[in-house]
């Protein structure tokens, strides 16, 4: 599935289900869903006691789902930003090397 398909999706899911949300209750959406992710790999990597079952591939599609939904709300095509971005990253040294 391509990034804009995903994001047509969740506008699929948030005009069946009426949800209309502002940017800034969006990111922090992000950042919940982000909070969880944290947790889930604490968790996995034996640094928190598990509370439940430590899912980071759920918690990493939950946090997708969300920056999807903020895209959605700031009428970004996340695509086509992605996409310029990969050039940028491809052009220079990434800061993580």
């Amino acid at each position: 599935m391509r990034i804009s398909e995903a994001q047509g999706s969740v506008a699929e899911i948030l005009k069946t289900h009426k949800i209309k949300r502002s940017p800034l209750a969006s990111i922090v959406g992000v950042y919940e869903e982000l909070g969880e992710l944290s947790s889930a790999i604490l968790q996995k990597e034996g640094f928190k006691e598990r509370e439940r079952r430590a899912d980071v591939g759920c918690a990493l599609a939950e946090v997708l789902f969300e920056l999807l939904k903020l895209a959605e709300d700031l009428e970004v095509d996340l695509e086509k930003e992605f996409m310029q971005a990969l050039e940028r990253w491809r052009v220079s040294k990434p800061l993580w090397k």
